[in-house]
């Protein structure tokens, strides 16, 4: 009997490992922590966003590479969403078009839903950590023993860098690096904005409310929380990777999106001085220190100035917050280096899947569904080739 080993136990092997239960053949699937899945009960703590309710051309354009697109052409939202149902997850849709279980189902009542349905067919080996591979065989450690183990099929979803608590602690790049494999490094995603420390004021805790940022060609609405260190919340995370391409990273900050920079204009004009216009506008706090502090005194007393600055506020960053605190990364296996499938062209019959390759997205339901959508096609493509044999 064929044998398939999956290394990795977050969404993308435990996908690659759903694909493969009908077909013949024997299933080992290795974590190297006492449990599989850990990253997906992580990523429940703030709000269990499984993917998103867009129509299917509008979610796929949210990712940076056309391999990861393809990839989620093939096992899309609506898919996700239909083996969800399957295995006895109903989910329901949030205000943004978010997908979350619904009410009653805890995180852990998914991950315990699918590994339900994997556990007759599939061998859970536990503890093991990766070490090495080559064309037929895997190279672990276990109990402080290394071992090799034959394989006809290796899934490698050993995730990125981000989180490294829950395993994706990026081992496994220097074994890549040494077979010739090409690696774009990796990059904080999905960071919180480090600013410099002359925009911190006593503002730690502060939301700016109702903002629009953009830098390149990204642009978010909503609210940034103020930190100790500089700026978190979706709209932060949503301009990362325009930020990365940038010698000197900056954005700007629409700080009444609401009105029209004439209206605003027209309020300033009106008020007694510009502090008084300030306060009409509603700015909050954070907006006016940052007013006060970083416009010129010469366009702070001309009204058609202030309107542009409060609609065109520009903000350098010092940097990103480290990629062991970071919801995510961009770098890793770099597409060139994979088939469609994510087959290793160096390595026939290994593939590669989820954050280990590199592919970017923003929050919101697309960091998961993009492991997920890589798990299926390269289980599928095992499972194939298996009824073809």
């Amino acid at each position: 009997m064929k044998r398939v080993i999956i290394i990795g136990g977050g969404p993308a092997g435990l996908m690659a490992a759903t694909q493969l239960l009908k077909s013949d053949c024997e299933i080992l699937l290795l974590d190297q922590k006492a449990s599989v899945g850990r990253k997906f009960l992580v990523a429940g703590d703030g709000g269990f966003n499984l993917t998103h309710s867009e129509t299917q051309s509008e979610f796929r354009e949210k990712y940076d590479s056309d391999w990861i697109k393809q990839a989620v052409k093939q096992f899309s939202n609506k898919d996700w969403i239909k083996f969800l149902k399957q295995i006895g997850i109903e989910t329901k849709v949030g205000s943004s078009g978010k997908i979350f279980p619904e009410d009653a189902i805890k995180p852990i009542q998914v991950l315990n839903a699918w590994k339900q349905l994997l556990e007759p067919r599939i061998q859970f080996i536990l503890n093991t950590r990766f070490v090495d591979f080559d064309e037929k065989q895997v190279e672990v450690e276990r109990d402080g023993k290394l071992e090799k183990i034959d394989f006809d099929y290796l899934v490698l979803a050993l995730g990125g860098k981000s989180w490294p608590v829950t395993g994706s602690d990026g081992f496994w790049t220097a074994v890549f690096e040494q077979k010739g494999i090409v690696l774009n490094p990796f990059q904080s995603s999905n960071s919180g904005l480090v600013l410099y420390e002359n925009w911190l004021g006593d503002l730690e805790g502060k939301i700016l409310k109702n903002i629009r940022v953009s830098a390149g060609d990204q642009s978010c609405s909503g609210d940034l929380v103020c930190t100790s260190y500089g700026l978190e919340g979706k709209p932060a995370y949503a301009i990362n990777g325009a930020l990365r391409k940038m010698e000197k990273p900056f954005f700007n900050v629409d700080l009444k999106p609401q009105m029209t920079q004439q209206k605003v204009f027209e309020v300033l004009k009106k008020a007694k001085n510009p502090s008084q216009g300030l306060k009409e506008l509603k700015l909050g706090e954070v907006a006016i220190f940052w007013i006060r502090n970083f416009v010129s005194k010469q366009r702070f007393l001309d009204p058609k100035e202030l309107a542009k600055a409060i609609k065109e506020f520009s903000i350098g960053i010092k940097g990103f917050r480290p990629i062991e605190e970071v919801i995510s990364c961009a770098g890793g296996v770099s597409d060139a280096e994979i088939s469609e499938s994510g087959e290793l062209n160096k390595f026939p019959n290994v593939f590669v899947a989820g954050e280990m390759i590199d592919w970017d997205a923003p929050t919101g339901g697309y960091l998961i569904q993009g492991c997920v959508s890589s798990g299926c096609i390269s289980g599928k493509t095992i499972r194939n080739r298996l009824l073809a044999e």
